[in-house]
């Protein structure tokens, strides 16, 4: 699943390019950049979509990561990016802050993308709806958005 979707994301991204060049689409890629914000499978469409980018040496600027099915089977170079977060359920062990497997995203177990530092991954808060569906619902992360002022570690950033 997780190629079949990466494909898509190709596909994609090769069709947006062709709507650039026949203008169907107002992007300078000598000048605008590409934030990227995705959910679930939606993880894999975007891995697809930023190996176009970047072949096509589009600007990438911010990576924004939802509760990603399959995020060990992804990666990520910091390198190519403005800056990157995964956001999440924590399924590390309860002694170490780790979620209690009942809070924990029961739709797309959570594991790091591969490449992103830990400090890079930003955990669903402590009073937010947590449980097997709710960590994975994506009106269930609007504390990214409330809760993370500027400063914090995964705060989103208004482009200009």
């Amino acid at each position: 699943g997780f190629d079949e979707r990466k494909r898509g994301g190709e596909k994609a991204a090769e069709d947006m390019i062709k709507k650039i060049n026949d203008l169907s689409i107002t992007f300078n890629p000598q000048t605008d950049i590409i934030d990227i914000v995705c959910h679930s499978m939606g993880f894999a469409y975007a891995q697809g979509m930023i190996e176009v980018f970047k072949k096509n040496k589009f600007k990438l600027g911010r990576y924004y990561i939802i509760a990603p099915e399959n995020a060990c089977s992804g990666s990520v170079n910091l390198d190519d990016f403005e800056e990157v977060w995964q956001y999440g359920s924590n399924e590390g062990p309860t002694d170490k802050g780790g979620d209690s497997i009942w809070y924990q995203d029961g739709v797309a177990p959570q594991c790091a993308v591969l490449g992103l530092p830990e400090n890079n991954r930003v955990y669903i808060f402590k009073d937010v709806k947590k449980g097997f569906v709710e960590s994975h619902t994506i009106g269930n992360y609007g504390w990214i958005f409330k809760e993370i002022i500027d400063g914090r570690q995964g705060f989103v950033k208004k482009r200009n």
